[in-house]
């Protein structure tokens, strides 16, 4: 029972000692309030800061207290702050501002919302990074791979980029082909390759990439400007794809077919969604129970460097008769642009550079010379319009576009050769076409026409070696008509002309794409002049020929030899001249 009294006692005087210590707080609290009560207003909810350049945003939410009449944001250790005044105008109200003017760091706010008694929040506390030049430094553009033009279609490649950066993507202005005014494109970072479908050619383009230092923020940087002239993917030789009976078929039917390689419009697929086909022969063909062809075009485009060019005809068969016949009319065309005139205005059209009116008398070879003063996007071909019910033909072997040579005609024509491959001591001309009779030396793979102890052009048999049969190294130009001199330098050479049967050797100029046999060489129809090489010669070799219109033309050198024989024909250099 004591013991009892004793806890009871005890616990008396602990809660005596509380309610004193009680009072003594509540006598310091009145003291430091002057006998009332702290108000606090509503703290700011949801805070959020959103970077910028030298500036940031901030944003929160304020819930029910109708008695906030401002907020507050301190940085700086509250050396810096900016007051916004608060209209409540509902229950919800969301309040911003805008701080700006701020250098490039890391900032700690402290945000509190105020009464007209200036009471004020418990601090929101919240941390936010400006950015500025230092970040604009570090920036760069997005690396540009490539660019393809290829009549007014660019592709532009890109490399990737660091995504940390905040690179978003690249802005792209160039000028359109179509309007002629400046257009923007945008190309996001995740896209390797921009496309633009109506670039101007010969203009310049360009390009800026574009980022944001995190993801929510309010300003977007920019790096500066950088610009490109793309050059146009220029056509290779032979320009013309598909362009020689027989002809390849994309599609057809059991006559009629359409070309492959060839651009059509709507009209000249006239034979059921077929056309420009007979068979395997270039054909564009009306009446006869056929239906008509009104401003039928069939045509390629290519992108040529400056140069004059030549665009070659071989008809198989027409009946279309020029002026003669102004109800029906058939063209050879070329245009600059992506596609050819229409068929009423080819020989009025700015866009025309050269024409011919198909006309039977005129004979089945038709040549159109033409010169561009800089790189041009053409189209080429041929079109049609015929009169209602009219049967009409237009049959072709072969076209073909050639470029003219110019002087000095010839490439890596004299020592020291240029080479393509080479050995140890074998190798092989750069810029010379051979057959595979001329590559007889096996030295790092095959290798002909050079020999690295003398440093020369060289067709060499014998002494270890291959024999050569056949064996032909040669240049094919495209000439204007003219008298033209050939002169070949020996250097050294043991072939004895025709004192010696079995062993041939010839400089040769002939028409076409190559050099006739050397066992045809001397009564080749294709053949325009030639020299049997004999040691017993001047060194000095000079062959002269003439032709009447434009030619194209393969020229070099041929050697045969009967096996094991060591034979050497030893070249220092080449040259054509035109008189």
């Amino acid at each position: 029972m004591k013991t009892y009294k004793k806890q009871f006692f005890l616990l008396l005087c602990f809660v005596a000692l509380v309610v004193a210590a009680c009072s003594d707080e509540m006598e310091d609290y009145r003291k430091f309030t002057d006998g009332g009560e702290i108000s606090y207003t509503e703290k700011l909810d949801s805070v959020k800061v959103f970077t910028g350049r030298e500036r940031l945003y901030l944003r929160g939410v304020l819930n029910a207290d109708p008695k906030i009449t401002s907020f507050r944001v301190y940085w700086n250790n509250k050396a810096d702050s900016v007051v916004v005044p608060v209209n409540r105008t509902k229950p919800i109200d969301t309040l911003s501002v805008y701080i700006n003017d701020l250098e490039e760091n890391i900032y700690n706010l402290e945000v509190r919302t105020y009464d007209e008694e200036l009471n004020s929040s418990i601090p929101v506390n919240i941390t936010a990074e400006v950015y500025g030049e230092r970040y604009q430094e570090t920036l760069y553009n997005r690396t540009v791979i490539s660019n393809v033009l290829i009549g007014n279609d660019l592709t532009v490649s890109y490399s990737s980029m660091d995504l940390t950066t905040g690179v978003l993507g690249t802005e792209i202005q160039y000028t359109s082909s179509n309007t002629s005014e400046i257009e923007e494109v945008y190309v996001p970072i995740d896209s390797a390759m921009a496309f633009i479908e109506d670039f101007m050619s010969g203009s310049e383009y360009q390009y800026r990439t574009i980022f944001k230092p995190e993801p929510t923020s309010i300003d977007t940087f920019y790096t500066d400007y950088k610009s490109y002239t793309p050059e146009p993917k220029l056509t290779d030789p032979p320009y013309l794809l598909n362009s020689s009976y027989p002809f390849e078929i994309l599609e057809g039917g059991s006559r009629w077919g359409t070309p492959l390689g060839w651009i059509h419009n709507e009209a000249a697929l006239s034979h059921d969604g077929y056309g420009a086909l007979d068979g395997e022969l270039f054909d564009l063909e009306s009446g006869w129970g056929e239906p008509d062809l009104i401003n039928a075009k069939v045509y390629q485009t290519v992108i040529l460097p400056a140069g004059t060019y030549a665009y070659s005809i071989n008809i198989a068969e027409t009946n279309y008769e020029g002026a003669d016949n102004n109800l029906d009319k058939a063209y050879f065309t070329v245009a600059k642009g992506p596609q050819l005139p229409d068929v009423s205005d080819v020989e009025t059209s700015p866009m025309t550079l050269a024409f011919e009116r198909v006309n039977k008398a005129n004979g089945l070879n038709r040549l159109l010379a033409f010169t561009l003063e800089e790189t041009t996007q053409l189209s080429i071909g041929v079109q049609t319009t015929n009169d209602a019910g009219a049967g009409r033909f237009l049959k072709i072997n072969s076209f073909e576009l050639n470029q003219f040579s110019k002087a000095p005609y010839l490439k890596n024509a004299s020592a020291p050769y240029k080479l393509a491959s080479t050995g140890s001591r074998w190798g092989t001309p750069a810029d010379w076409i051979h057959n595979d009779a001329a590559m007889s030396h096996t030295d790092n793979g095959p290798q002909g026409a050079y020999d690295g102890n003398s440093a020369k052009w060289d067709l060499e048999s014998g002494w270890g070696q291959p024999n050569i049969v056949n064996g032909k190294v040669y240049q094919v130009l495209f000439l204007e008509p003219g008298t033209y001199t050939y002169t070949v330098t020996i250097f050294a050479t043991n072939y004895s002309g025709t004192r010696g049967t079995s062993d041939q050797a010839y400089f040769v100029v002939a028409k076409g794409n190559t050099l006739p046999d050397v066992v045809d060489v001397e009564t080749a129809e294709e053949t325009l002049v030639y020299d049997r090489v004999d040691s017993a010669n001047d060194n000095t070799r000079i062959l002269s020929f003439t032709i009447s219109e434009p030619t194209k033309v393969a020229i070099g050198g041929e050697t045969t030899n009967a096996e094991g024989v060591g034979r050497f024909l030893q070249v220092e250099s080449f040259k054509l001249v035109k008189q």
